[in-house]
Formats: structure tokens, C-alpha cells, sequence
């Protein structure tokens, strides 16, 4: 009876060991999957798409096993990325979000910063591997056709050119927006002033979308005329006071204005299509061993 045990014990040990999928002959763990599983689940809530758990699984591992391949064939051809590269964007993510916002969802995640940029380090990889894809230009004919013949316009969103003076806390936000208006001192001058005395930052943004900022700003943004200046609000992080200088409708781009990013985005199609065919190549021609179980 004790071998019969000891026999059961083993067979549990090695079904919970098993990878999730081999890739020839690397390993992709369940504790991968689930990390990258938790990842998307996070994507879609807050995209409020409707979750089908057993095909998302079945989504993710896959895109797991054609990420192996790929990073394979990146290591094989030199290209990499630094903690440097990675550190660069985690740093752009938490000036975007705060600290508080990038701490929960890596909790979310149930991810380390550790895990994290080394994540963050393949999808730098990746992206840079995908690059090396259809490295030719496109030609104007091709821009001038695209832009000609796009069943929607290129629409050129409302934009507002304004500054922002930045504090801490909002007491102290609460507390200058009082004396702004206690005093009638122009909002630039004023701010001007808490700038040279390390009282604020300032930030002449220039001309920017309200859509940049958190809902609260762009709120409080759309709201303002050509001039008004109005706070404190609460952006990702900190306490605002701002100013519209002037407006922007919405509007249509002209060729010139939109033909960049035309070509940039014409050749990250072309791109795409040439990797996902080598990619198709590639995962005919490898073992690749699914473990769902």
C-alpha cells in the first residue's frame, strides 16, 4: 500500500511539473502562462471585453510558443535589449499612470518590477525583431494613394494650446489658486513666480489633446475658454492649476500633415505580413508540444 502511495505521489508531482508547452525542447511553465494570462485578463477588463476563459488560455499559450520561436531566432541573430532600454520604459509608464497605478497592476499581475521589465525587455525584442522585416521604404505613389482613397477621413482631433502648473499636494494647489485670484495676478506671471521659488513645476505644454490628461483634467480642460485658467484638479499624479491659451476644432489633416504617419504605418503592415509569414514557416517546420491539461 505504502509503494502504491509513493507511486501516486510521483505521477501528481510530475502532471504539476509538466510545462504548460515545449517549444523545441524549451520549456514555457504554467507559472508563465498563468503570469501572461493574469496580464490579459487585466487588458480586457479594462477594455470591458467579455472574457471566454478556456479560449483565452488557449490565445495566450499560443502567442507564448510564437514568442518563443521568435526570441530564439532574435537571440540567434544578435538582437537584444538592456535593463536600460527597459527602465526607460517603466520609467514613461509611471509618469503616465503614478507609481501608486503601475504598483497594483504589477500586484494585479501578480508580478515583480524584476518580472516585469524582464518582460518588458522581450517585447522590446520582439519589437525590435519585427523591424528587421520588410526593411523597404514605401513610395509616395503608395502614400498618396492611401491618403486619396481612405474610406474616412484623416481627422485632425481638437486641441488646446495651454500650460500647467504642477504641485504636490492639493493644499498647496488650493492655497496658490486663492492667491491667484486674491491678488489678479496673470496666470503666467504667477506661475512664472512659483517656478523661480521651487514652489511648482510649470510646463508650457504647447498644443495638446485634453484626451492626454486624466478625465478629471480633460474634463476641466474642454471646459475652459480661450484664456480661463481654473483649478486645482487631480491629474495621475499631483494637482493642477491650468490655462487654455487658445483652441483648435477638429478638423481634417492635410496630406502633408498626416503623410509620415501614413508611411509609418504602411510599413509596419508590410512588416507585419512578412513576419507573420516567416512565423508561419517557422512553427510548421518546429516541435512544438501543447500541455492545457
Amino acid at each position: 500500500m505504502t509503494v502504491v502511495f509513493m507511486m501516486m505521489g510521483i505521477l501528481m508531482v510530475n502532471a504539476c511539473s509538466k510545462p504548460a508547452a515545449t517549444v523545441n525542447g524549451k520549456k514555457i511553465s504554467k507559472e508563465t502562462l498563468e503570469m501572461h494570462l493574469k496580464e490579459r485578463v487585466e487588458e480586457h477588463k479594462r477594455q470591458n471585453v467579455t472574457i471566454d476563459s478556456k479560449k483565452l488560455r488557449e490565445s495566450v499559450l499560443q502567442e507564448l510558443v510564437s514568442e518563443r520561436i521568435s526570441l530564439d531566432e532574435a537571440a540567434a541573430r544578435g538582437i537584444t535589449a538592456s535593463d536600460a532600454d527597459a527602465n526607460k520604459e517603466i520609467d514613461a509608464i509611471k509618469q503616465r499612470f503614478g507609481e501608486e497605478t503601475f504598483q497594483k497592476s504589477l500586484k494585479d499581475k501578480g508580478m515583480t518590477v524584476d518580472s516585469f521589465r524582464q518582460r518588458m525587455k522581450e517585447k522590446i525584442v520582439l519589437a525590435r525583431f519585427i523591424d528587421t522585416f520588410a526593411k523597404n521604404d514605401i513610395a509616395e505613389d503608395e502614400i498618396s494613394d492611401y491618403y486619396k482613397s481612405s474610406p474616412k477621413p484623416f481627422i485632425k482631433p481638437a486641441r488646446v494650446n495651454m500650460k500647467i502648473v504642477e504641485f504636490q499636494s492639493e493644499d498647496a494647489a488650493a492655497a496658490a489658486a486663492e492667491d491667484l485670484k486674491n491678488t489678479k495676478t496673470d496666470f503666467d506671471q504667477y506661475a512664472d513666480k512659483l517656478a523661480k521659488e521651487n514652489r511648482a513645476n510649470v510646463t508650457d505644454y504647447g498644443w495638446v489633446s485634453p484626451e492626454f490628461f486624466s478625465p478629471t483634467m480633460a474634463g476641466a480642460i474642454k471646459s475652459l475658454k480661450d484664456g480661463q485658467h481654473g483649478g486645482p484638479y487631480k491629474g495621475q499624479k499631483g494637482f493642477f492649476l491650468v490655462r487654455v491659451k487658445e483652441r483648435q476644432p477638429e478638423s481634417i489633416s492635410s496630406y502633408d500633415e498626416v503623410k509620415d504617419m501614413i508611411r509609418n504605418q504602411l510599413l509596419q503592415q508590410k512588416r507585419t505580413e512578412a513576419y507573420m509569414k516567416w512565423l508561419g514557416q517557422k512553427r510548421s517546420a518546429s516541435k512544438i508540444d501543447i500541455n492545457l491539461s
